[in-house]
């Protein structure tokens, strides 16, 4: 039980670092008035009949949210602590160029009204990393809205009858869902993610009266094309599963979810035997994809050994998931799981499930760095606003957002929605803008709250914990082996703020000097914003040639 406790704990830790940017961690001005902005489709207007949506949408039209966003005004003058601020600020700089050696780092610090503090080369056109997923959320927001869900959903070419026969092909019809998931993989590998939970599909299903379906069970992946992996993904994200097959029917964050349960050996504690359960999860893993989280009745208080791989058909991967399911609850499927496009005409839906709202599922996105759940939303948005979901449909959806938003985006380049591939690229006068810009809309709000907050939650809950910062900036990390990344705002009650960005690509000190950079900058912004008082901490220079600050408030 041991082993096997330990094996589920393993695969845990490789599921939660595969929902991380860092694959390879070893170590605005003011713009044109934007008032009642619609964000609209490039060409694509589905017409949605609310009882058919396949992305639901609350309270908006369509698949369109419109994006009010505040007028412009004139700025009040700036405050007379600005210039102790900017001299701060330029010192800091300074110290980490020297350090820094010829570092590459790319730095842009604003206060709400888009006027400068301090910058060094903030149009370069560099890796981003994780914080392009800020991108891929308020193009989600702007398109969907916060309280739009995707819905799943099942349909059949003919209809149960008396007997509980279904007579023809039954269709599992996916939307985008990027959290659709077993109970498995929910309770083994990765209990904290947002789940849709496909069980309830298998469930309504039998309470129609299913018993015996005659032909196959279909996964279509409607109206999302293209290859199913971003240019620029390395084959060693995928082997670290940083990398996920994406497409618009998935099930278990496209992984295969596979359980073996070892047979209790009462009269050995811990002899060496346990090696043949490692060779039958291995022997699992090499069957078909209907049988992964399946198996007999576990024995009585033994934890399963736990194996992921990746599920190389997402929509194969789904119907075979659904019609394992069905069996479990005593239906006969005489058909094959396969993934297919619709066949035939549906005479209608037998059984529908809805995610989690966009809010939440954002939050967790943004928050633990989740790159499934981005490339996913990334593709879904290009669905939306194109009439076909994929990688380059979602490069264009988040340039028209930009656009519409006021937000330059000369030379980007957005290959995924997660910031995982090496052809990523924008600048970070973009990313400040994008910030800016969204917490002046009407998902001021519903933005903050998706962002890690130092010394609190996601990848910033332990930086900055402890000082006065903590709690202060909400933003967004970024980190691979050659790139380290930060945006986003330390904000007062009165809504004065700073907007803050960094980014390093360099794999030697310019990392973590530019890390050190906007650290002791998000201090000296939250001490200009309460009125406290800086000094130096001692005379022994820090990271960046100099004594780091002490902020005493």
């Amino acid at each position: 039980m041991g082993r096997a406790l330990a094996a589920a704990l393993t695969v845990l830790a490789l599921a939660l670092a595969a929902c991380s940017a860092a694959p390879e961690d070893d170590p605005q001005a003011a713009g044109p008035a934007r008032d009642a902005l619609q964000v609209a489709p490039e060409a694509f207007v589905p017409e949605v009949d609310p009882d058919d949506a396949e992305v639901v949408v609350p309270d908006l039209t369509g698949f369109v949210a419109p994006l009010a966003v505040s007028a412009p005004s004139d700025p009040p003058p700036v405050p007379a602590s600005r210039d102790a601020l900017e001299r701060l600020a330029a010192s800091l700089l300074d110290g980490a160029i020297d350090a820094a050696e010829g570092g590459s780092f790319h730095l842009l610090v604003v206060d709400e009204h888009g006027r400068e503090v301090v910058s060094h080369d903030p149009d370069a056109v560099v890796l981003p990393a994780s914080t392009l997923k800020i991108v891929t959320a308020a193009a989600a927001l702007g398109t969907f809205g916060p309280d739009a869900v995707f819905r799943t959903r099942v349909e059949a070419t003919a209809p149960i009858d008396g007997d509980g026969h279904l007579r023809g092909t039954l269709h599992l019809i996916g939307s985008g869902d990027p959290v659709l998931a077993t109970e498995e993989y929910a309770r083994w590998v990765y209990p904290a993610r947002p789940r849709t939970p496909l069980e309830e599909l298998a469930d309504q299903l039998v309470d129609r009266g299913l018993e015996v379906l005659d032909g196959d069970l279909v996964g279509v992946a409607d109206r999302f094309s293209g290859p199913l992996v971003a240019e620029g993904w390395p084959e060693r994200y995928f082997s670290s599963l940083d990398a996920r097959y994406s497409d618009g029917l998935t099930v278990d964050a496209g992984l295969r979810t596979i359980l073996t349960y070892p047979e209790p050996d009462e009269d050995a504690e811990d002899d060496g035997d346990n090696g043949d359960d490692g060779e039958a999860a291995d022997s699992d893993a090499d069957d078909g994809a209907d049988e992964d989280a399946g198996g007999d009745d576990p024995p009585p208080g033994v934890d399963p050994i736990v194996r992921v791989d990746h599920a190389r058909e997402p929509a194969a991967h789904a119907a075979a998931e659904l019609r394992r399911l069905l069996e479990d609850r005593g239906v006969e499927v005489r058909g094959e799981a396969r993934a297919g496009m619709i066949e035939g005409t549906s005479v209608g839906r037998l059984a529908s499930v809805d995610s989690p709202p966009m809010e939440e599922l954002l939050r967790f996105a943004v928050q633990r760095s989740d790159n499934q759940i981005t490339d996913a939303v990334f593709r879904a948005v290009g669905r939306a606003r194109t009439g076909e979901g994929s990688f380059a449909s979602g490069e264009r959806a988040l340039k028209q957002f930009l656009d519409r938003l006021g937000v330059e985006h000369d030379g980007a380049v957005f290959a995924d929605g997660s910031g995982l591939s090496r052809d990523d690229r924008l600048t970070v006068r973009m990313l400040v803008d994008l910030d800016r810009a969204m917490l002046d809309t009407r998902y001021g709000p519903t933005w903050v709250s998706s962002m890690a907050v130092t010394g609190e939650s996601g990848t910033l809950a332990s930086r900055l914990a402890g000082t006065v910062a903590d709690g202060r900036f909400a933003g967004k990390t970024g980190t691979l082996r050659d790139v380290s990344s930060l945006v986003g705002s330390v904000r007062a009650p009165d809504g004065r703020r700073y907007h803050l960005g960094v980014i390093s690509n360099d794999a030697g000190a310019g990392r973590w000097i530019s890390r050190a950079l906007i650290d002791e900058l998000i201090l000296a912004t939250v001490a200009d914003l309460d009125g406290c008082t800086v000094r130096d901490a001692g005379e022994s220079p820090g990271t960046l040639g100099r004594p780091p600050l002490a902020v005493a408030c």
